[in-house]
Order: C-alpha cells, then sequence, then structure tokens
C-alpha cells in the first residue's frame, strides 16, 4: 500500500469525482442521442409514406419529400455514427488483434489511434472549408442552404478525433490493460433493443 499525503489524496478524490461526473454525463448524453436519432429514423419513415401517400392515394405528389427524407436520413446516419455508435458495433477485422499478447495490442492500439487521429486531424480543416464552401449551393426542392445540410458532416469528423483521441489516452493510460482485453467492450443494449 503506498502511503500519499492528504494533498495528493484529496487529489485523486477529486480525480475520481471528476471522472464519475465525465462518465455520467457522456452516459446520458450518449442517451439523448439514441433517442434522437431514434426520432430520426421514424420521421424518415413518416415523410417516405407521407409522399408515398401523397403521391399514390391523393395523385398530389409532395415535391419536398424525397429531398427531405434524404436530408434526415444523412444527419440521422453520421449523428448516430458520431455519438451512438460504439467500436464493437463496427465490423472489424481482429485476427490480428486476437492473436496479439495485450502489450502488443496496446502498441497496435496507438499506432492505429495516431494514426488515423492524425490522418483525420489534417483533413479537418479541408473538411470543414469545403463545407463551408457550399453556402453558394442550395438543395434543389426545399432550397436550403447546402452548408447547412452538409455541416452534419463537421459534427461527425470532429467527434471521430474526439472518440480516436480517447481511445488513444486510454490505450496510454495506467488502466490500459483493462482496453485491450478480450471481453474489454461488452455488448450493451440500446434504445432500439
Amino acid at each position: 500500500m503506498e502511503c500519499r499525503s492528504p494533498e495528493a489524496h484529496r487529489r485523486h478524490e477529486i480525480g475520481i469525482a471528476l471522472r464519475a461526473a465525465f462518465t455520467h454525463v457522456v452516459t446520458r448524453f450518449r442517451i439523448v442521442a439514441e433517442w434522437v436519432t431514434t426520432a430520426m429514423f421514424f420521421a424518415i419513415f413518416a415523410i417516405y409514406i407521407a409522399g408515398v401517400a401523397a403521391r399514390y392515394v391523393f395523385s398530389a405528389p409532395i415535391a419536398w419529400s424525397d429531398e427531405l427524407a434524404m436530408i434526415v436520413f444523412l444527419w440521422c446516419m453520421f449523428l448516430t455514427d458520431a455519438f451512438v455508435s460504439r467500436d464493437s458495433d463496427h465490423v472489424a477485422f481482429d485476427i490480428l488483434w486476437a492473436k496479439l499478447p495485450p502489450g502488443g495490442r496496446r502498441v497496435v492500439g496507438l499506432l492505429q489511434t495516431a494514426l488515423f487521429g492524425l490522418l483525420f486531424a489534417v483533413a479537418f480543416p479541408i473538411i470543414v472549408d469545403y463545407v463551408m464552401f457550399l453556402w453558394r449551393e442550395q438543395t434543389s426542392a426545399l432550397e436550403w442552404r447546402l452548408d447547412i445540410v452538409y455541416a452534419c458532416f463537421i459534427i461527425y469528423f470532429a467527434m471521430v478525433i474526439v472518440r480516436l483521441a480517447a481511445k488513444f489516452v486510454s490505450f496510454a493510460g495506467p488502466n490500459w490493460r483493462a482496453h485491450v482485453a478480450d471481453d474489454a467492450e461488452p455488448a450493451a443494449p440500446n434504445v432500439v433493443g
């Protein structure tokens, strides 16, 4: 057992409390994001049904329904991957990962997150610049500015960078073994099931 000064013990306790508060906020935010993206998915379905009904039941097609459904789908897809999806939800080719010992997994994890984090960070200003450039263009039916329509891509890109940075810190931190274990990320149900 290590001896700590009262000041070091207090700092340690504050660190634990801050970590717990941060985890609580992230968990709550993820739950809200799940509900929002689920609602967006149902909105896509409702818009699609309204468009089909207007066209084939009432013989009065809605010009904007396909465009709105596509915009909501785009936002739903990028926001879901940015805020709701976990690493374990993605398809991964982990044959090499499964064969490596914990130290090797740590090295691969550090290299992978550093490489992809760097690539995304370098590309981020270019992505932002291009999306901001799209203010000149509009969608054809709703006449919405394309920079607003594609702003979800900036949010997505920023969250990928944040998630990669957090993953790098977890691989570099003192509790790295928990992140390279075979059961490091247990499957947890989301809002829909």
